[in-house]
């Protein structure tokens, strides 16, 4: 799923934290007995007893609790209207009817009023049962609020997020990444992630990270949306792999340092693809080094990239290099001039090469000599720079 973490969102987590359970009952040696067995049962387990329901519902207004068991029958105010009141506070707990009066009329209507479980009341043996209904509510409940806390973390996020399944398909995305695209997460939701991209890069999505993700399960770097409109927008992506086979994507916008970064990293994955032998010089430096060296000339030389940049280009001469075409290029170089010519070099193991040179000047909007970029061509080559 490198990412900052979402913005303003604590994790949720209640592993050092222990149950709260609200007992409501009319009969205090029974609440109290209730409240005995469920300390003793669930590991952790805290317990408040009230024996009047309009107290014990001004407690769940201001307290935490993460479970209410409350009685039926009481004076003033049943469990039911218990339930009822606290939901209409936004008190969205579990809430358990344990109930000395058992019918089939109370059951349905605590059903219809939404208890999360109804049990009646017993000798010592229902006592285990309640507590390992509490558990699992509790459990249920840690569980759905840790959830909904996600995703609000991830509504509220100003990255964009996407789930994406198997086939390639957005199953979910937030806001924030439907508006980085100018679009409604309605109209994304059940369509292609290549919506989203030019040809050429759902190209590079399918032929190079795609494969990379299925295989390291992870892939990171910048790539370049389109807006419904078809504006292009430069972005950064992290995509981790699910164990489903879809991914999960996280977006965003580049700022225009970041934009520059990628279209310079685009010309070099450009430059990489071509077949012949480029490698840049500055000449504004002393003994005007290699600046830029492209995959090819990698592997015409057997030189990589951090051995010769920053080096003088002289490197590749040996015992057999025509001393007249060194002068030559030399000359050429700077005066900032074209020159094509024929050249024997010697790449990294000793090894001679003969190449077909050509060297083109680039120039600034003044005029001034920019760079001296250098082409290698096998000597049999007629095509020209």
């Amino acid at each position: 799923m490198d990412v900052s973490p979402l913005h303003g969102i604590a994790p949720f987590s209640t592993g050092q934290r222990a149950m709260r359970i609200l007992l409501v009952d009319d009969d205090e040696a029974m609440v109290d007995l209730s409240a005995t067995f469920l300390e003793r049962e669930p590991d952790d387990a805290e317990t408040e007893t009230y024996t009047d329901p309009e107290s014990a519902l001004d407690e769940l207004t201001d307290g935490e609790y993460d479970c209410v068991v409350s009685d039926y029958d009481m004076p003033g105010m049943d469990g039911l209207e218990l339930l009822t009141a606290a939901r209409e506070r936004s008190i969205e707990i579990p809430f358990v009817l344990f109930t000395g009066k058992g019918s089939e009329e109370i059951a349905s209507r605590a059903i219809s009023a939404g208890v999360d479980e109804y049990l009646q009341k017993g000798g010592p043996e229902e006592y285990p049962v309640l507590a390992n209904k509490v558990s699992n509510l509790v459990e249920k409940y840690w569980a759905e609020t840790h959830m909904r806390r996600g995703f609000l973390a991830i509504e509220s996020a100003e990255e964009g997020i996407g789930i994406i399944d198997d086939d390639g398909v957005y199953q979910y995305l937030n806001e924030a990444y439907a508006a980085l695209y100018n679009r409604d997460r309605s109209e994304l939701i059940g369509e292609h992630w290549d919506i989203l991209y030019p040809a050429d890069e759902a190209r590079r999505f399918h032929d190079e990270i795609l494969p990379q993700l299925e295989s390291e399960g992870s892939w990171r770097g910048l790539s370049t949306g389109i807006t419904k409109d078809g504006e292009a927008v430069p972005e950064r992506l992290v995509l981790t792999q699910m164990d489903d086979g879809g991914h999960v994507c996280i977006v965003q916008e580049l700022t225009e340092v970041d934009a520059l970064r990628a279209e310079a990293e685009l010309k070099g994955r450009v430059l990489d693809a071509v077949e012949v032998a480029i490698v840049v010089i500055d000449p504004s430096r002393p003994d005007n080094p290699i600046v830029y060296l492209n995959a090819a000339f990698e592997t015409l030389t057997g030189y990589d990239a951090e051995s010769v940049t920053g080096r003088s280009y002289r490197f590749l001469c040996g015992p057999e290099t025509d001393p007249e075409t060194v002068a030559e290029v030399r000359r050429a170089g700077d005066a900032g001039e074209s020159i094509s010519t024929e050249i024997r070099n010697y790449d990294a193991h000793g090894d001679p090469f003969v190449s077909r040179l050509d060297i083109r000047p680039v120039r600034d909007d003044n005029g001034a000599l920019d760079c001296s970029i250098r082409f290698h061509r096998p000597a049999d080559d007629a095509g020209s720079s």
